[in-house]
């Protein structure tokens, strides 16, 4: 079974990486810096102030917190709090003298971070905000989020052969049922993920991911949405912020980066893999979305 998540997913390479399960007793605060990783806490006891730029949000037990772009942060008990580099703490907890490892108020959490390439960029990162705070209450509404994150726990809580490989996929499941709730919430908010999320747009981009070499055109993209042309390209565009014929260009260049990096083939074959009788063509077209020629795309590090 295929989807466009799924496929995207698969073609920037994501990683979930938990790095602990962890009580801060007060008084405490951590500083994360911004980071080339999605970084991601879910409060399993207690609460927490969250600041992110100018803005504060006090959080509870159960709430999931994701900065999509790594965007610097804090966390603490409460607000105004010293906040200690996010490095700091973690390298004290591999010591015999932890930090925040005492006082009888305390908050749990999970923290992790999500790894996707950055060779190659999609919509799907670049349209999601900057910090999005799913409320427990909200994620309770959908048992299988609910799920997820008590097999998670469980795992952590009591680790056995092959922890590490389970939690990193049930964080990557995570990742999918979070942005479901985020786009489900937020019906009016525009983005990629909310065309993928859209059951007619999506029909659309499905044909998109798995017949991009071919000579796709709007009336048949149209077709796979069951919508007029000029609807369906108002949709998307309205909905994707980018025309159907835009995004297929873009998931040529980006299936393009992918096999020059993953392959040898000549630049010609790659060129015609993705749908391009000109080399001429494929070129120009790619120097728009990289900025480089493919020749020296492949070779830069």
């Amino acid at each position: 079974m295929n989807d466009p998540l799924s496929d995207i997913f698969e073609l920037i390479k994501l990683k979930g990486c938990v790095y602990f399960q962890r009580d801060f007793h007060s008084p405490w605060g951590m500083k994360i810096e911004g980071t080339g990783f999605a970084q991601f806490h879910v409060i399993t006891r207690g609460t927490c102030v969250v600041q992110v730029k100018k803005e504060r949000h006090e959080c509870s037990v159960g709430d999931i917190l994701l900065y999509p772009k790594g965007a610097s942060h804090s966390l603490s008990d409460k607000a105004g709090r010293k906040a200690i580099p996010g490095p700091v703490v973690m390298n004290s907890f591999a010591s015999n003298d932890p930090l925040f490892n005492t006082g009888n108020e305390y908050t749990r959490l999970v923290c992790g971070h999500y790894q996707y390439r950055t060779d190659i960029t999609h919509p799907i990162i670049t349209d999601l905000p900057d910090f999005i705070h799913l409320r427990s209450l909200d994620l309770l509404q959908t048992e299988r989020t609910s799920s997820v994150l008590s097999l998670l726990m469980g795992e952590l809580a009591q680790p056995l052969a092959g922890t590490r490989l389970i939690v990193e996929r049930y964080a990557e499941i995570l990742l999918s049922y979070v942005l479901r709730v985020f786009v489900a919430q937020n019906p009016n908010q525009h983005g990629f993920i909310s065309a993928i999320m859209d059951q007619r747009l999506s029909k659309a981009i499905e044909r998109i991911h798995h017949d991009f070499a071919s000579k796709l055109n709007l009336r048949e993209l149209a077709g796979e949405a069951a919508l007029s042309r000029s609807a369906f390209a108002q949709r998307f565009k309205e909905t994707a912020g980018m025309s159907p014929i835009e995004y297929l260009s873009k998931w040529r260049m980006l299936k393009a980066g992918d096999m020059l990096k993953a392959t040898d083939l000549p630049i010609a074959q790659v060129s015609e893999k993705v749908g391009y009788d000109s080399n001429i063509a494929f070129t120009r077209a790619f120097k728009r979305e990289y900025g480089i020629t493919p020749s020296r795309f492949r070779t830069r590090i």
